[in-house]
């Protein structure tokens, strides 16, 4: 049984929550003259401290108390509400439904679920505060753009979570749940990269989605901008992007060698940081070079948001080289640790560079460790020019392409170097 000190704290912070709730209602209803308005700040504020109060009771009495409780509040709310349009004519249930919530985010609170209720009151008030907003924005959504929504959250949130999460097939290398993710992560940085470019602009929208979507998964951003290229031309700001993507994966790999293993460094960090220069000064040059800043067209041919017919396609792939290289190691063992660096490299730069880094030194020498992660770097860079130039057309991947290559020889140097 809890102390009152301690019922008092809850009781606090319920009567916070509830207050910033009746800060917004009444802010929205600023506007309003005296009879309009519903309820504001005391209203809400006395609604979260009646559901805290009701809550503690609750715990003494029983829940039959509670029941009691909120029937006795809906019943409330509704002749509220039924005055409300009688006075006014107005239809709508926002308010009436922010208190039922209030209500429950004060015994919430009592029961225990505090950063629940903390997150569901932000939440609402954000939502109640940009109202016109989404008002605005529901009404630019296209038919295709809902269902293409309404898709999107079917194939992750239903069909991804029934997956099983385990390996099938010759050595257990096909593990249905990872393939159907990659799937699903195509699809949702397609769907991202066409809204960004939809109401930020073509160029903006992709310098968005490139930099945004490679936190997540470079090779993924590469397939959406090669789609992308093909729909509406190679412009500068997909080249620029398809480099944000490898820009981000060197990166990336760079910090998990001085995180887990700095004694890699010195055998690693000469190729990729050359290649990171590579990258980053190509990058530069079509910027400053290009067309970009000067206007290009937009994209006015990229009609479906989903591109499912990309994103499964590459799943498969994604299949086959699980297989080859888990049959990589299962035929060459460790002497088959740089032909499987170059065949993981080309999916997940992640898994391999985190498998070499913990071997390296121990199981597996460190110079063969670092040239592993030098052929992953190398591995990962290649097939983001082969993906860019399946998904746009060679002729659309010429620029990109001769990048890509001179990204791959800048790692040479380093390699003599280490």
């Amino acid at each position: 049984m809890e102390t009152e000190i301690q019922l008092l704290g809850r009781m606090g912070l319920v009567l916070v929550l509830g207050f910033i709730i009746g800060i917004e209602r009444g802010w929205s209803f600023q506007q309003k003259k005296e009879g309009q308005r519903t309820a504001g700040i005391r209203t809400f504020t006395l609604i979260a401290l009646s559901g805290g109060i009701w809550g503690i009771l609750s715990e003494h009495v029983g829940a039959i108390l509670l029941g009691a409780a909120l029937v006795g509040f809906v019943l409330i709310i509704m002749v509220g509400y039924y005055q409300y349009v009688r006075q006014t004519g107005l239809l709508g249930l926002t308010t009436e439904m922010a208190a039922f919530v209030t209500f429950g985010i004060g015994v919430a609170v009592i029961k225990g679920y505090i950063i629940l209720s903390v997150a569901v009151t932000v939440v609402m008030v954000l939502l109640l505060s940009i109202k016109p907003r989404l008002h605005t924005w529901v009404k630019t959504i296209e038919p295709q753009e809902f269902y293409s929504g309404i898709l999107f959250l079917a194939i992750s949130a239903v069909v991804l979570p029934l997956l099983p999460n385990r390996g099938y097939g010759p050595w257990g290398a096909l593990n249905p749940f990872e393939i159907w993710g990659m799937v699903v992560l195509i699809a949702g940085i397609s769907y991202m990269g066409y809204f960004s470019m939809k109401y930020l602009g073509s160029d903006k929208g992709i310098l968005f989605t490139s930099c945004a979507g490679s936190l997540v998964s470079s090779i993924a951003v590469t397939v959406t901008l090669g789609r992308i290229a093909r729909d509406g031309g190679t412009t500068d700001m997909v080249v620029i992007g398809a480099l944000i993507a490898n820009f981000t994966a060197l990166v990336h790999m760079l910090l998990w060698v001085g995180i887990f293993n700095p004694a890699l460094i010195y055998g690693v960090g000469p190729s990729v940081v050359l290649m990171i220069v590579a990258t980053s000064g190509l990058a530069l040059w079509v910027w400053l070079n290009g067309e970009y800043p000067k206007k290009q067209k937009q994209f006015s041919s990229i009609r479906n948001p989903l591109q499912l017919s990309t994103a499964i396609p590459f799943g498969l792939i994604l299949a086959l080289v699980m297989l080859l290289s888990e049959g990589s190691k299962q035929w060459l063992g460790d002497p088959g640790v740089y032909g499987l660096s170059i065949i993981s490299g080309m999916v997940d730069m992640d898994a391999i560079a985190l498998s070499l880094l913990q071997m390296g030194g121990t199981t597996l020498s460190a110079e063969a460790a670092a040239n592993g992660l030098i052929l992953v770097a190398i591995s990962n860079t290649f097939i983001k020019g082969a993906i860019f130039a399946f998904y746009s057309g060679v002729k659309n991947a010429l620029k990109p392409l001769i990048f890509f290559l001179l990204i791959m020889l800048a790692s040479i140097p380093g390699l003599l170097l280490s």
